[in-house]
C-alpha cells in the first residue's frame, strides 16, 4: 500500500512539472509574439529536470530548515572585505530554493550565507519589510557593515524595494538578480494577489519603483536568459546601464539556480 501511494505522488509529481513546463512555454512565446530562442528544447528540458529537483525539496523547509540553516550560516564575523550574503527566493518558493546554488557558494568561497523565507504572495512593501529587518540580524550577528543579496524572480524586486525605498542603500553592497522582472512580466496576468500583479509590466509598483538609482554605492548585476518561461518578455530582466548583464541561452528560470554557469558568476562577482 506505501509502495502504490508513493508510486502515485511520484507520477504526479512527474506529470505536475510536465504540465508546468508545456503550458508556462507554450504561453511565454504566445505573449511573447517572436520566434523561438536558440536551445530552446535544451531549455525546456533543463527546466523539467530543475522543477523536478525543487519542488519536492520545497516541505524541506517545515521538516529540516534549522538543519539547512546551520549547514550554510555562517558562525562568526564576515572577514575583510567579504560580506556576508543573504539569499532571497521567488515566488511560491522558500529558502530551499538555494540549497544546490548556496552549497556552490560555499565551495567557491563565499559567504557566510544566510537563507530567510517571506510569505510571497504578500506585498511587496511587507515582504521588503521583512528582508529589512532580517538584514539587521544578519548585520548584528556578523558585525559586518553591509551584506550582499543575491535574489531570484521577485526576490530581486523586493530587494530593490528595500535598497531604494527603506534605507537598504546603507546596508547593501551589491545586488545579484537571477531571472528578476525589473520591467514586469507579462506573465504575471495569469497569477493572483499582491506580489503577482506587482510584476505586470504596467504595474503602479513598477511606475513608483521606477529605474535604478545608481547614486547610491551599491553594484547590481543582473543573470538572466533569454529562454526563461516566466520573465515575458525574458529582455525585462535586462538592467544595463545601471549594472552589469549576464546573458545565457537553454536555461529556462528555475534551472538558472541549478546552473554551474550561474554559479561561477555569482561567486565572481561578489568576490569583485
Amino acid at each position: 500500500m506505501i509502495f502504490h501511494a508513493a508510486r502515485i505522488l511520484v507520477e504526479l509529481l512527474i506529470a505536475s512539472c510536465v504540465f508546468y513546463v508545456s503550458v508556462s512555454y507554450s504561453l511565454a512565446f504566445l505573449l511573447g509574439g517572436r520566434t523561438l530562442p536558440a536551445g530552446i528544447l535544451r531549455a525546456m528540458l533543463s527546466e523539467l529536470v530543475a522543477t523536478l529537483v525543487l519542488l519536492p525539496l520545497w516541505p524541506l523547509w517545515w521538516i529540516v530548515g534549522g538543519s539547512y540553516r546551520a549547514a550554510l550560516e555562517g558562525e562568526g564575523r564576515a572577514r575583510g572585505e567579504r560580506h556576508p550574503v543573504v539569499l532571497l527566493h521567488g515566488l511560491a518558493m522558500n529558502r530551499t530554493s538555494w540549497i544546490w546554488l548556496g552549497r556552490r557558494l560555499i565551495n567557491r568561497g563565499a559567504g557566510p550565507l544566510y537563507g530567510t523565507t517571506y510569505f510571497s504572495p504578500q506585498s511587496v512593501h511587507r515582504s521588503a519589510i521583512h528582508l529589512q529587518r532580517f538584514v539587521e540580524r544578519v548585520r548584528a550577528r556578523e558585525d559586518s557593515p553591509r551584506v550582499d543579496i543575491v535574489a531570484h524572480s521577485l526576490g530581486g524586486l523586493i530587494a530593490r524595494y528595500y535598497i531604494e525605498h527603506l534605507g537598504g542603500a546603507e546596508q547593501v553592497g551589491r545586488l545579484i538578480t537571477i531571472g528578476s522582472p525589473h520591467k514586469g512580466s507579462a506573465m504575471g496576468r495569469f497569477g493572483f494577489g499582491p506580489a503577482v500583479r506587482a510584476t505586470l509590466p504596467d504595474s503602479e509598483f513598477l511606475h513608483g519603483l521606477g529605474p535604478f538609482n545608481t547614486s547610491n554605492h551599491v553594484t547590481y548585476t543582473s543573470i538572466w536568459s533569454r529562454s526563461d518561461a516566466v520573465i515575458v518578455p525574458a529582455e525585462s530582466s535586462a538592467i544595463a546601464p545601471a549594472g552589469v548583464d549576464y546573458v545565457f541561452d537553454g536555461l529556462g528560470h528555475l534551472a538558472l539556480l541549478l546552473s554551474p554557469r550561474v554559479a561561477d558568476v555569482v561567486a565572481r562577482r561578489l568576490s569583485e
